[in-house]
């Protein structure tokens, strides 16, 4: 076991002990994790990573993005590369306002990774509030958390199990805040 201390995008404080993975590159799935608060969180609110300020969050700009990356996500005009992993995380943005999305590429590390975020974000506060169930097709869940300046939506989606021998996208997150009354009228609706 592993203990991590998370500060979330409602600037609470958690230390939660982590269950212990087999994995190539056991930190890929906390850093991968770590990307969503430090740098999409600040994203959402209107402070994307830049080319002047990447170099502070930990990143580098992408100059060359995978194939598969580049036609999942073809409306992302930027894209940076996590410093401490490189090959394996992506961040996209401008596609719209706020958007942020982490990329996860060219890893066998797929259900590892997928698997500790939804862990790390329901123990620091998100709520799941929907998820698709269905065999057979990609995870698809939403997690949701009040914060002071609205609901920070972060939808996580990934294959079940590695796809293409672990070449190009292995899932993604995609972070988003909303305006409470925009959330609170969506939520009325369903």
């Amino acid at each position: 076991m592993r203990k991590l201390t998370l500060l979330g995008g409602a600037f609470f404080v958690a230390s939660i002990s982590l269950p212990t993975m087999a994995s190539a590159s056991p930190d890929l799935p906390v850093r991968f994790f770590n990307t969503i608060p430090d740098v999409c969180f600040q994203a959402a609110r209107g402070k994307p990573p830049t080319p002047e300020n990447a170099e502070s969050l930990g990143l580098e700009i992408a100059s060359d993005v995978p194939a598969t990356v580049r036609a999942h996500f073809s409306r992302v005009p930027s894209w940076f590369r996590l410093k401490s992993q490189p090959k394996e995380v992506l961040v996209g943005i401008g596609d719209s306002p706020g958007a942020c999305h982490v990329v996860l590429a060219d890893t066998s590390e797929t259900v590892e990774v997928r698997t500790k975020v939804a862990y790390l974000l329901k123990a620091g506060g998100f709520q799941m509030i929907q998820e698709n169930t269905t065999p057979g097709s990609d995870v698809d869940m939403l997690f949701v958390s009040k914060a002071p300046d609205g609901y920070m939506l972060v939808s996580l989606q990934a294959p079940r199990q590695v796809v293409r021998h672990g070449i190009g996208d292995q899932g993604a997150v995609h972070v988003k805040l909303m305006p409470t009354a925009m959330f609170e009228s969506m939520r009325q609706k369903r």
